[in-house]
């Protein structure tokens, strides 16, 4: 009984400190951590559907079918299934899947959490950070901006 009037009591006290308990989301957004991965972001303009992100992926999240010429017509992506290594981030050679740090993704069901190359396309970036832009090297010359010959080494 005293245990349970302890316990109580300091329920109480930090309830009545005029301190919140949680962040009131999503007005007020949680910090996380530079490293953090969430969704992944596709570009469809910079793939060039040469499938190692599929090769590399460890438990077959991503699936990329083409045609005869090798041109992309599904890449799907199963939310749910990722295990958020980053190895199809790193493996990309033209930085056409990246992942972000959103975490605001749901569904109901394992089929909502499979995402194709629209859906994909359409995931905003977390707080408007864009994480190519704190890369190093800058790999806006990788895909063929800029000056001179395409560099991909």
């Amino acid at each position: 009984m005293i245990g349970l009037l302890k316990s109580m009591a300091t329920t109480m006290k930090h309830a009545l400190d005029g301190n919140t308990f949680t962040v009131e989301y999503p007005e007020t957004t949680p910090d996380v951590s530079p490293r953090f991965r969430g969704v992944h972001k596709f570009s469809q303009e910079r793939c060039i559907w040469c499938r190692q992100c599929e090769n590399v992926c460890p438990n077959d999240t991503i699936q990329i079918v083409t045609d005869d010429q090798r041109n992309g017509e599904q890449y799907n992506l199963h939310i749910g299934q990722c295990i958020y290594c980053r190895l199809c981030e790193e493996v990309c050679p033209v930085d056409a899947i990246i992942l972000t740090q959103n975490f605001e993704f749901t569904g109901d069901t394992k089929d909502d959490l499979v995402y194709n190359k629209e859906q994909l396309k359409a995931v905003p970036w977390y707080k408007d950070i864009d994480p190519l832009e704190s890369r190093e090297p800058d790999r806006g010359s990788w895909i063929g901006e800029g000056e001179g010959a395409v560099d991909y080494q």
